[in-house]
């Protein structure tokens, strides 16, 4: 059925694929998959170098059958060749839709405890969302450095109304904007400093989604950052894709 989505979530997964979930006009959340082992190209959502899908942009899909997996039981399976951009949302509409996801804490979001160590996860195979949206209380820090074999690290530490968090963010267009600070040639504690100062002041909205078990630790789900979304926008309005034209011409 064909279906108007506002993208609240733009997530970078592995081998240059995306995840991509909104709300439809019954605010329900839906996040858009294919069948294993196909995923969706980050190449597939650029058309004359702009980005057809972004936080906030209306598109519309024909989305097929519910494929729910608990606690991921926003997917469904939808029709790639039918996804297109319709227009963005305005500013007021942008957080009436982050409103109806809207939770004071995790563990209310989640509704099942969330453990520890390592990390903060949730069991699988149970629990009623894998997505929701927290207002940040406090925020600590963000973090930017290089990891294992050459990957880059992005974090957050905040509050929720009760607990402080950190955790990993996959936000696809945060990872593109620390990347371009990069290729200016600023230094990543530099860059992590900076960021910490503009999310400080601004008002912080997180998307936080659960990851799918791995090999390692088959039955828990990972909590983490699918969105960092400001207002005012930190980005002034710029995409993913715009970020990465900007990156290309630096690095020339």
């Amino acid at each position: 059925m064909n279906t108007l989505l506002v993208v609240t979530d733009l997530t970078r997964m592995q081998h240059g694929h995306v995840c991509i979930a909104g709300y439809d006009t019954h605010k329900t959340c839906i996040r858009l998959v294919r069948p294993p082992p196909d995923g969706i190209p980050e190449s597939s959502i650029i058309q004359n170098q702009q980005a057809t899908v972004f936080p906030f942009a209306v598109i519309e899909a024909d989305v097929l059958d519910n494929q729910p997996d608990p606690p991921h039981v926003e997917d469904h399976l939808y029709a790639p060749e039918s996804l297109r951009f319709i227009r963005r949302a305005d500013e007021v509409k942008k957080e009436k839709v982050l409103s109806w996801s809207l939770h004071k804490t995790l563990h209310e979001l989640f509704g099942q405890p969330i453990l520890e160590s390592p990390g903060h996860y949730v069991l699988a195979g149970q629990g009623a969302h894998s997505l929701g949206t927290i207002l940040t209380n406090a925020i600590k820090c963000v973090e930017y450095k290089e990891g294992p074999e050459g990957a880059w690290d992005y974090r957050i530490t905040f509050k929720d109304a009760e607990h402080w968090y950190n955790l990993k963010i996959t936000d696809l267009t945060w990872h593109y904007y620390c990347d371009l600070l990069r290729a200016d040639g600023r230094e990543p504690a530099d860059i992590a400093a900076e960021l910490t100062a503009t999310v400080r002041r601004l008002k912080v909205y997180l998307r936080i989604g659960l990851s799918r078990g791995w090999k390692k630790y088959p039955g828990r789900c990972f909590l983490q950052v699918n969105g960092i979304l400001t207002f005012p926008d930190y980005l002034e309005g710029r995409t993913f894709a715009d970020l990465t034209a900007l990156i290309r011409e630096r690095t020339r």
